[in-house]
């Protein structure tokens, strides 16, 4: 394995559809939501992710979804798949973790390994991923 790097860059949200599958009176909703993201800075490219929700009535809530990241990672070229754990809120915030589902990577990414996450606040869009390859 060789020394991490941590990169940064920005995400752009194309579009965010969810489907409530679960839903109960008084009790938060279940869902699965879908999206297409674009992302800019030390990657560049795009992604589609799936993932399910849990909905409170005031429409904060959590997320677990899968991603699957197209372009490069700092020039080297290929895709790889994010496991992410998050949460949102009213406002259209978001935060998230993520981590680099482990073989995923194809391409010049064969090997990649890494954590991170992004923060969607007031309108800034930003990520961090503290990458490596083994």
């Amino acid at each position: 394995m060789n020394t991490p790097s941590t990169v940064t860059g920005t995400i752009e949200s194309k579009s965010w559809e969810q489907t409530d599958f679960a839903a109960t009176e008084g009790a938060p909703n279940l869902g699965i939501a879908t999206g297409h993201d674009l992302y800019s800075g030390a990657i560049e490219g795009d992604a589609d992710w799936q993932g399910l929700t849990c909905t409170a009535a005031d429409g904060s809530g959590t997320f677990d979804s899968l991603q699957r990241t197209r372009g490069t990672l700092d020039g080297r070229t290929g895709t790889f798949v994010l496991r992410m754990t998050g949460t949102f809120c009213p406002s259209g915030d978001s935060r998230a973790e993520w981590s680099v589902i482990p073989d995923s990577g194809t391409g010049e990414l064969t090997g990649l390994t890494g954590t991170g996450g992004y923060d969607s606040t007031a309108g800034t869009n930003t990520y961090t991923l503290t990458y490596s390859f083994e």
